[in-house]
């Protein structure tokens, strides 16, 4: 259920998205659209089930992730595919994705409990990321892909430009930062001498990634280093 205070706010939302770009014609699920601006923590001040975003925010990776894709893979055609994932997952960070929140003003129009609301939860990178992926989820299901694309790639997409190279982040910092927000763990890496020469000077490293004792990936390479990068890349890759 919605209660008053979300319902009477539909002028406000309906306003803000058209600040956005969209069509109001467009709009054809109400509920779904205030849904989407109602955190989880919004809940905690009522007695009764209150609806709020966090089933949207469930499915947002596979269309965002893919628009994201196809924008690099048409603009860049000179990059391998293992930069084109770095890039795709730069996009798609939290604290980028909260800066992207922060220039539309989102901010200003969801609903939180009262005590996230005090503690400054509105520039939490945490909950403007996940107001974002909701926002792009409704517009998916109420409006259609092609307008979803529309906005990913005026608000998202653009920021490839402020991204090169030499800033991208690395695979393991990247994987660490994804796993850190949904499992609340850190990934451990452990290096094993895989193969060695006469003398036993190590000649290939392997790599493996576990998460709560369980390995998600591995890779092999002439140093450590270059072996956990790999195989966080990997991991990111199928992912």
């Amino acid at each position: 259920m919605l209660n008053k205070e979300i319902l009477d706010n539909l002028p406000k939302i309906k306003q803000y998205i058209k600040s956005l770009g969209f069509d109001l014609e467009n709009v054809k699920d109400e509920v779904l659209l205030l849904t989407a601006f109602v955190h989880k923590s919004y809940s905690a001040d009522y007695k009764n089930e209150i609806y709020q975003n966090e089933r949207l925010e469930f499915l947002w990776d596979s269309v965002l992730w893919n628009i994201i894709a196809k924008r690099l893979y048409i603009d860049f055609p000179e990059y391998q595919e293992s930069t084109l994932t770095l890039y795709k997952i730069s996009l798609v960070r939290e604290q980028q994705l909260a800066e992207v929140a922060r220039d539309i003003w989102l901010w200003e129009i969801l609903f939180l409990w009262k005590w996230e609301h005090g503690s400054g939860g509105r520039n939490k990178d945490s909950i403007l990321c996940d107001g974002l992926e909701a926002l792009i989820w409704y517009v998916y299901l109420d409006m259609g892909i092609q307008t979803v694309e529309e906005f990913i790639t005026q608000y998202i997409y653009i920021k490839v430009k402020n991204i090169s190279r030499s800033t991208v982040k690395s695979a393991k910092s990247i994987l660490q930062e994804k796993i850190q927000k949904k499992l609340k763990v850190i990934p451990e890496y452990i290096d094993i001498e895989y193969e060695l020469d006469e003398k036993k000077n190590v000649l290939v490293y392997k790599s493996e990634i576990y998460i709560n004792n369980e390995k998600i990936s591995e890779w092999y390479w002439k140093n450590k280093k270059t072996a956990q990068e790999d195989a966080a890349k990997k991991f990111l890759e199928i992912i």
